[in-house]
């Protein structure tokens, strides 16, 4: 809340085991984005997760509209190669959660249709 009014909002439920969890949704009212909202809705979900134990917060983040460079291509054909070069081409969070600190672990081609992927994307919150 900023004032009396809701300026966003984030989630996240467990996933795989009580170590990883998965940061689903985050949404920011379009009259409060890139002001810090989201970035301080993820700090306090990470400072959540870390104080009961959890190791891993993953996410996807769909390219539906071609934003990055993975869409509208095969990403069946070198995986390992297309998603060391992922990047964005217009504004799509994968930016976003980048410099959170979150990395490319992985996609989902054609996850919501020819070219449209989900891209995986993880950070570690306790380190060994």
């Amino acid at each position: 809340m900023i004032g009396e009014t809701l300026a966003g909002w984030i989630g996240a439920q467990q996933s795989h085991g009580p170590k990883a969890w998965e940061l689903h949704p985050l949404a920011v009212a379009p009259a409060f984005q890139r002001q810090g909202v989201g970035s301080a809705l993820v700090a306090d979900l990470e400072r959540l997760l870390t104080a009961r134990g959890v190791v891993t917060l993953w996410l996807g983040t769909d390219d539906e509209d071609g934003s990055t460079n993975l869409a509208n291509v095969d990403l069946y054909v070198d995986v390992p190669a297309r998603l060391a070069g992922a990047a964005p081409r217009r504004d799509h969070p994968l930016a976003f959660y980048r410099r959170l600190g979150f990395t490319v672990t992985g996609v989902i081609p054609d996850a919501s249709g020819y070219g449209r992927p989900d891209i995986l994307m993880a950070k570690r919150l306790i380190t060994p």
